[in-house]
C-alpha cells in the first residue's frame, strides 16, 4: 500500500513539474480539447451556454482566439441557425400551418439574414470594420425578434435560438472594436 502511494505521489510531482516547465503557450496546444477560450469569450455575450454550444460544434473553435471565435459565429453559426428556422418556415407552408402572410413575412425576414445581413457583416469583418460587423449581426438578431413579434408562436425556437446566436456574434465582435 505503502509503494502505491509513493508511486501516486512521485507521478503527482513529476506531471506536476511538467506542466510547471511548459510555457503558457504550449499549454494551449498541449490539451487538445481545451475550451477555455470559448468559455472566457462567451462569458461576455447575452447567452453565454447558447454561445459556448454554437461554436463547440466546429471543429477547431476550440484552438482560436477571439477573432476567429467571432469569424465563426458571424459566417457558420448564424446561418446555421437561420437555415433552420428557413426549413422549419418550409414545413410549415408544406403542411399549410399558420397564415401565409405570416409565413411569408418570416422567409423574408430570415432570407435578408441569409442574403444580406451575414454577408455584409462577414464584408465588413474581413476588411476590420468591427463595428460594421456587430451592426450586421445586430441587424440578423432584430430579423429574428421581428418574425416572432408577426408570428408569434410557430418559430418561436428558431427565432430565439437565431436573436441569441446573432446577439452573441455581436458581443464578440464588440470585445474587438472596443479592446
Amino acid at each position: 500500500m505503502k509503494t502505491i502511494t509513493s508511486i501516486t505521489l512521485i507521478l503527482s510531482l513529476q506531471t506536476l513539474l511538467f506542466m510547471i516547465s511548459i510555457s503558457s503557450s504550449n499549454a494551449k496546444t498541449f490539451f487538445p480539447n481545451d475550451i477555455t477560450q470559448i468559455t472566457f469569450t462567451c462569458s461576455h455575450t447575452p447567452y453565454p451556454n447558447q454561445c459556448v454550444a454554437s461554436l463547440i460544434l466546429y471543429p477547431g473553435s476550440d484552438k482560436l482566439a477571439v477573432y476567429g471565435l467571432a469569424g465563426v459565429l458571424l459566417n457558420n453559426a448564424i446561418r446555421l441557425v437561420a437555415n433552420t428556422a428557413i426549413e422549419k418556415i418550409h414545413q410549415l407552408q408544406k403542411a399549410g400551418v399558420g397564415l401565409k402572410q405570416g409565413l411569408a413575412s418570416c422567409a423574408s425576414k430570415y432570407n435578408a439574414i441569409l442574403v444580406t445581413h451575414i454577408p455584409q457583416a462577414n464584408a465588413a469583418f474581413e476588411k476590420g470594420d468591427f463595428k460594421g460587423a456587430e451592426l450586421g449581426a445586430i441587424a440578423a438578431a432584430n430579423e429574428a425578434s421581428s418574425c416572432e413579434t408577426v408570428f408569434p408562436g410557430h418559430l418561436t425556437e428558431e427565432n430565439t435560438n437565431t436573436r441569441a446566436v446573432a446577439a452573441d456574434a455581436a458581443a464578440v465582435v464588440k470585445t474587438l472594436h472596443r479592446g
